[in-house]
């Protein structure tokens, strides 16, 4: 397996963390996980990755990713720091690929208590779950994340996707894999590099083996 000897960092989705990439530890990468900020009043995400970019020290040639809202994050870093490779597991290059549906959510939300916020993320961790025909473990895993990542990151990860402007173009080399029935971020609006046959939104955890492959190709170079 092919392992960088520069600094790989790979990012969460919005309702995730570290644990999302248990399938990817396992195989044998060597990679770190920030803990994400709490988004600002009114940042944008260019400023917000600007500030993950100063709290991970990112000076040297390095690697980044991420899934979902983290491949957002990690096309802003690119643009920002020395990255060799920009590595894009189930995002978007811009949120004309998101659902108009997910845009009235997010407005709704501004107006709802946090509990509700709240309840309404384990609703949609419970339906993903079925969606993605995750395991009894993958589906607990799921559940858990969703109930602890903080509701104000939730909301100001939200309010950043769908007022992102997008990144056509990096700086780098940049290499996307995505499901071929993804619901959150559907295929016919993006372009991937590869594409995962019955793969949903959670490809590296339910499909973890082509995932890990198209990784170790992108960090070999």
């Amino acid at each position: 397996m092919a392992v960088p000897q520069e600094r790989f960092i790979l990012i969460p989705g919005m309702g995730a963390d570290e644990r999302l990439f248990g399938p990817q530890r396992a195989y044998g990468f060597d990679f770190e996980v920030p803990s994400m900020p709490i988004p600002k009043p009114e940042e944008d995400l260019p400023a917000y990755a600007a500030r993950l970019k100063e709290m991970l020290g990112l000076t040297e040639p390095c690697v980044v990713g991420g899934v979902s809202f983290g491949g957002m994050v990690a096309a802003e870093l690119a643009m920002m720091c020395p990255a060799r490779c920009a590595i894009l597991i189930a995002t978007c290059r811009s949120n004309a690929a998101i659902p108009r549906y997910y845009w009235w959510v997010e407005r709704v939300a501004r107006f709802v208590p946090d509990g509700l916020v709240r309840m309404r993320c384990g609703a949609s961790s419970r339906i993903m779950s079925k969606l993605e025909s995750l395991d009894d473990e993958q589906r607990e895993l799921v559940r858990v994340m969703s109930h602890d990542v903080p509701v104000p990151l939730l909301r100001g990860a939200g309010r950043m996707i769908l007022r992102w402007a997008g990144r056509p173009t990096l700086p780098c080399p940049s290499r996307h894999i995505h499901g071929q029935i993804d619901r959150i971020i559907p295929l016919k609006g993006v372009c991937p590099d590869e594409v995962v046959p019955g793969g949903g939104h959670l490809i590296n955890l339910t499909h973890a083996e082509q995932v890990n492959r198209f990784i170790e190709r992108c960090l070999a170079g």
